[in-house]
């Protein structure tokens, strides 16, 4: 793996910057820039075939068993307390209705970190909003022609996405008339991403609004989106955050009752949560043995922070919320003092989780002021492996420190030609 850089100089990098974001906007890429930076760099992170190749497959390998991983967690009471969840949240997950062939998602992504030995390791699993698709899908393809030395790792992520939720729809026990998709009009990139979907289902032939999620209500049994009536809901709305909402309930009555169709229900967000990565640490042994090797190989030792192994494992590890999202809470252990460590153990809901060293990679950041392009270094590439119906379906790359914030910068991710 390695990082790539067109151009330093600023003229040529303006230039190429604007054609790729303005050729982002077909697929909703609207937030190019964030909080006044520029959310889209132009580098490229090149993978080898090889390690594309053991993205792939860890991809399609780890997916079944994160969903095994959320059956077992909703089967034992032991684990409950580790999720931080209400109880009625978990009762509503257990009654949920899986989708067909015991998928807790249908789109999601794993986060990898590449180590010092050239081995992935999956770090987390998002699935309850993933974020990246319109990256991927809009603006990928144009920063890869600006390295004519490097190919794009096809997979039609748009197409399969759209594929994955009418194929979902269709074996719905009920008519699906029209597809609500819901984000809040306050956040850009969720709205984005809703609008987004709401386009590839539509240009489906599937019909589809999309609102805010304070257009949600509910009339004579039936959920409307913006005064219609919808037979399917995605969000692209927080699950916790919707917990609060006094229409939570009447969507959840209406999903058990199979008047709604959740695409990303309660299931999917129990799949991202970090107590599935201890879960399977746990319970290796009980899984066949070439998926024991797996997760032995490529998940870093992970246990939730009342284990006993825990604190000796805490100088070598980092500390994640098991519902923490863009690097919320998560602190390395080596800086963590006594008494930080001591209120996380107090708090339901923290797993340990050896941290990985992966390269340092470049990036470059752009002073519009002085006209300049710099490059930098001590980036890390956190490279997402997308799954949709629980097979591998493309990348998501972003550069930042060591923990992957909300400041990270978006990188494409593109394969040696040999």
């Amino acid at each position: 793996m390695r990082s790539v850089v067109p151009t330093t100089d600023y003229a040529t990098y303006w230039r190429a910057w604007e054609r790729v974001a303005l050729a982002g906007y077909r697929q909703f890429n609207v937030d190019t820039w964030a909080s006044g930076r520029r959310y889209l760099s132009l580098t490229a992170v090149a993978l080898t075939r090889a390690e594309v190749g053991q993205l792939r497959a860890l991809t399609d390998r780890f997916a079944p068993l994160l969903d095994r991983a959320v059956e077992g967690i909703l089967a034992d009471p032991d684990w409950w307390p580790a999720l931080a969840w209400p109880w009625p949240a978990i009762e509503l997950a257990r009654q949920e209705p899986p989708h067909p062939d015991g998928l807790a998602s249908l789109y999601g992504r794993f986060d990898y970190l590449l180590d010092a030995n050239g081995s992935w390791q999956v770090v987390e699993y998002n699935a309850d909003t993933p974020s990246g698709g319109r990256e991927a899908s809009g603006l990928e393809p144009t920063i890869a022609r600006l390295f004519p030395s490097l190919s794009r790792i096809e997979t039609r992520l748009a197409q399969r996405l759209t594929c994955a939720l009418l194929d979902r729809i269709r074996q719905h026990d009920g008519p699906v008339r029209l597809v609500g998709v819901v984000s809040t009009h306050r956040w850009l990139e969720d709205l984005s991403q809703a609008v987004w979907l709401t386009t590839l289902l539509q240009r489906a032939g599937q019909p589809t609004i999309f609102g805010d999620i304070h257009d949600v209500e509910i009339h004579g049994g039936r959920i409307h989106l913006r005064g219609q009536p919808i037979d399917a809901l995605y969000r692209f709305y927080p699950i916790e955050r919707l917990y609060g909402h006094a229409v939570f309930a009447s969507v959840w009555e209406a999903a058990l009752d199979g008047r709604l169709l959740l695409l990303n229900g309660l299931r999917g967000f129990l799949a991202q949560s970090k107590a599935c990565l201890a879960w399977l640490w746990a319970n290796r042994a009980r899984l066949p043995a070439e998926d024991a090797l797996i997760v032995e190989q490529h998940l870093p030792r992970t246990v939730l922070a009342r284990s006993p192994e825990a604190a000796h494992l805490l100088p070598d590890a980092v500390i994640k919320h098991v519902n923490g999202r863009e690097g919320d809470s998560v602190v390395f252990g080596a800086v963590l003092d006594s008494a930080g460590w001591q209120a996380r153990v107090l708090e339901d809901g923290f797993v340990v989780q050896r941290a990985v060293v992966s390269p340092r990679l470049g990036d470059v950041e752009v002073d519009d002021r002085t006209r300049q392009v710099h490059r930098v270094g001590d980036r890390y590439a956190c490279v997402g492996g997308f799954a949709i119906g629980g097979r591998f379906a493309g990348c998501y790359t972003r550069l930042d420190a060591r923990i992957t914030s909300a400041r990270a910068t978006y990188a494409a991710t593109l394969c040696e030609a040999s």
